[in-house]
């Protein structure tokens, strides 16, 4: 299951598509996509396969709705993004929630290639599941890797268990148990740096050459954090000089 677009001077072009991977193209002021799948989310075993190739062009790409990742026996889904940016490129890349329903396992990849003159922002969200099953999945295993021209800038790589995400959160005494990750590269990341203080946002840092910020964002509800992720967006934006963008979502 895999969908490959590339966009070369905002111009885009499907190089790969199979189902049940989809997305939808809004052409308005400007590029903009989201990724849909076919069904209620990933079974085990399930591969979904997702990979943007840009050549000085800017998109915004977000997720249909949350991400729902059903019981295991003990094989994981597995989710990969490959995004390579160049050439003056832009992405803003808006995650919804991942919620990982009780005994389920999850591997997810992500790869971003970036060059000096490209920005992004991307955002990840993890929710404790539903409700009625808070943490109560099996297996959530994940690598990020940052390449900054042909050497890694930054990576995560890690491996837990709902019952160790528990366990961890009652040491802390945490009242704060959802959590999202911001990955911020803008023209000046010293000067975005004031502007996330000026804002009340502190819980941040940079990577090891400099080259891009990662923002982490607390909160009891998903809704909150969503809000701080956007208010952070709509900074990031105004760096681009550019207005505030709908996805419309409600």
């Amino acid at each position: 299951m895999s969908l490959w677009l590339k966009l070369k001077d905002n111009n885009i072009s499907l190089e790969k598509l199979t189902l049940p991977s989809r997305y939808y193209l809004f052409k308005e002021r400007e590029n903009y996509i989201k990724l849909l799948t076919v069904g209620e989310g990933l079974f085990p075993n399930d591969k979904i396969n997702t990979k943007i190739d840009m050549i000085n062009s800017n998109l915004i790409l977000t997720s249909e709705s949350a991400l729902k990742v059903y019981p295991s026996k003990g094989g994981f889904a597995v989710n990969r993004y490959v995004l390579n940016l160049k050439e003056d490129s832009n992405l803003e890349f808006l995650n919804d929630e991942i919620i990982m329903f009780k005994n389920s396992c999850l591997l997810q990849f992500f790869s971003l290639n970036f060059d000096e003159s490209s920005t992004f922002f991307y955002s990840d969200l993890f929710s404790a599941g539903r409700s009625f099953e808070e943490y109560d999945f099996e297996k959530y295993a994940a690598q990020n890797r940052f390449s900054y021209g042909k050497k890694t800038e930054y990576t995560e790589k890690f491996k837990i268990s709902g019952l160790e995400f528990k366990e961890y959160l009652k040491r802390h005494r945490a009242k704060n148990r959802l959590f999202a990750k911001i990955y911020i590269k803008t023209k000046d990341n010293e000067i975005f740096e004031k502007l996330l203080l000026k804002a009340g946002i502190k819980s941040f840092e940079k990577t090891q050459n400099k080259a891009f910020l990662i923002c982490i964002v607390f909160a009891d509800k998903i809704s909150k954090i969503k809000s701080v992720v956007n208010s952070i967006w709509e900074l990031y934006r105004k760096t681009l000089n550019k207005n505030g963008f709908d996805l419309g979502k409600r």
